[in-house]
């Protein structure tokens, strides 16, 4: 393999490994603060790209259209998700019932898949990149898709700004106490109904922000549903649930080993997850350990991280 030929994969596995890490960690953050295993995300995914298709056939592919897209699609997605947390999940939290749960989001899944079909049919779409976006960028005879350079970019900020929003805010240190004793915090003062709806809301934005930056790498398909909510749950389950820092790095180690599988084999490429997922836990269940919780979110068993506190 020549040296090009191993930039190129690189970074595109680099590219498809932060567009799935945000799925994957929409459906972290809702687990590891409410406990909900959100089946919906694949559908909120699916809706994210059709929802960007719309603007950008609105407003032209072009620098105004997408930062629309980039900016306007989340946040809209992340309204409705709030208003499905109030109107759907908020009443299942103190009974715990994870039946109903399931349920609840099973069905805000089919909802939503079918809403998209009511609205733009089954045909397959397509969206343009802005000319800024279009070609590539040499490095060291690899030829670099601009697009996927900004992916990795933006995948990049977000994270970061995911790991701020954490660790250095008081939103954030809230939302990782109400892991530990929601009780305690609505004796301190704090709308814990509130918090919940606004975690929801962003976990919701980040898979729909997945969905955004897929939509111009291929067909736009009902058949998103399934090839994201399959991988992001791949991922939870490899980065251990709850933990964000686990999330990352299998969507890391997945992205990167699919898109050099893919060199090979398109088969071998999509069984890239399931062979990295097996050998994760695998290796854990060896080594005697539930799983990791670096970031102090939820253990895989849904018990409060050892060290997730306030403080």
């Amino acid at each position: 393999m020549s040296l090009a030929t191993f930039i190129g994969q690189l970074f595109a596995g680099l590219g498809l490994a932060f567009v799935l890490f945000f799925t994957a960690a929409g459906l972290n953050l809702v687990w590891g603060v409410l406990g909900v295993m959100n089946f919906a995300a694949g559908s909120v995914y699916m809706l994210g790209a059709y929802l960007t298709t719309s603007v950008i056939a609105r407003l032209g592919a072009s620098a105004l259209g997408w930062t629309v897209a980039l900016i306007a699609v989340p946040v809209a997605v992340a309204a409705l998700g709030a208003v499905a947390e109030v109107a759907l999940l908020r009443r299942t939290y103190r009974v715990q019932d994870e039946n109903r749960q399931f349920m609840l989001t099973l069905a805000l899944s089919y909802l939503i898949a079918g809403a998209i079909v009511l609205v733009f049919g089954t045909h397959f779409r397509t969206v343009s990149l802005p000319g800024a976006l279009n070609g590539g960028w040499n490095l060291l005879g690899a030829t670099l898709s601009r697009y996927t350079v900004v992916t990795i970019v933006l995948g990049l900020l977000v994270t970061v700004g995911i790991w701020l929003g954490l660790y250095r805010t008081r939103a954030g240190l809230l939302t990782r106490a109400a892991v530990d004793d929601r009780e305690m915090l609505a004796v301190l003062g704090v709308n814990v109904d509130r918090l919940y709806s606004a975690v929801f809301a962003v976990g919701i934005g980040l898979g729909a922000l997945g969905g955004v930056l897929i939509a111009p790498q291929g067909a736009v398909s009902t058949n998103l549903e399934t090839t994201a909510l399959v991988p992001a749950f791949i991922v939870v389950v490899t980065g251990g649930l709850g933990n964000m820092t686990g999330a990352l790095l299998a969507a890391l180690a997945i992205g990167i080993l699919q898109s050099f599988a893919a060199l090979h084999d398109a088969t071998l490429a999509q069984l890239t997850p399931y062979v990295v997922m097996s050998v994760v836990l695998g290796a854990r269940a060896l080594a005697g350990r539930r799983g990791w919780s670096l970031t102090g979110l939820r253990s895989p068993r849904g018990e409060p991280a050892a060290g997730s506190t306030a403080g």
